[in-house]
């Protein structure tokens, strides 16, 4: 299991935050998941099932699947892709192009449609048993730049306007 504390800058609440995935063979993936907002005691919970396909080109991801959200209350219907670039010999930079679009079940709300386009670099050993991973993508939809930084339990999110996020891992 999965748990960290998150922290942004929107609700500016500390959660405590779970995460479980339970896998099969036929590359179907059930995720469920749930945080508890240590200000309020509110807790928000979201499962999805997923079917996971992997088309014979290399590094691609296609996925097939459902969600449901406490806070949304509709089920959603939804595929996404994922095409992985590797732009040197290692596969520590690589670009990753992204899409998906989720559809609502009540059918009154419009599609969520997602796309960016990520580069990613790894650094292995940054200094002594840490590891560094530096993201920088471009959200197609929301028309702006976002940026991760990421070490072995600390991860800082952030849109470089007026968003950002802190994640710990326990």
């Amino acid at each position: 299991m999965e748990t960290s504390l998150r922290f942004d800058s929107g609700n500016k609440h500390l959660k405590l935050f779970a995460k479980e995935k339970f896998c099969n063979d036929d590359n179907y993936v059930l995720t469920v998941s749930g945080s508890l907002d240590t200000r309020d005691g509110r807790v928000e919970s979201r499962a999805y099932v997923r079917k996971k396909f992997f088309p014979s080109s290399v590094l691609s991801r296609v996925d097939m699947g459902l969600s449901y959200a406490t806070t949304q209350d509709d089920v959603k219907y939804g595929v996404a892709g994922k095409k992985t670039f590797e732009l040197d010999h290692d596969g520590l930079l690589t670009l990753d192009v992204k899409g998906g679009c989720m559809v609502g079940s009540k059918g009154f709300s419009r599609p969520d449609v997602a796309g960016s386009v990520e580069l990613t670099k790894k650094i292995f050993n940054f200094v002594e048993d840490q590891d560094l991973k530096l993201r920088l993508g471009y959200d197609l939809c929301e028309r702006g730049f976002y940026g991760q930084i990421r070490e072995n339990n600390w991860t800082f999110n952030t849109n470089f306007r007026d968003k950002w996020d802190v994640k710990y891992d326990l």
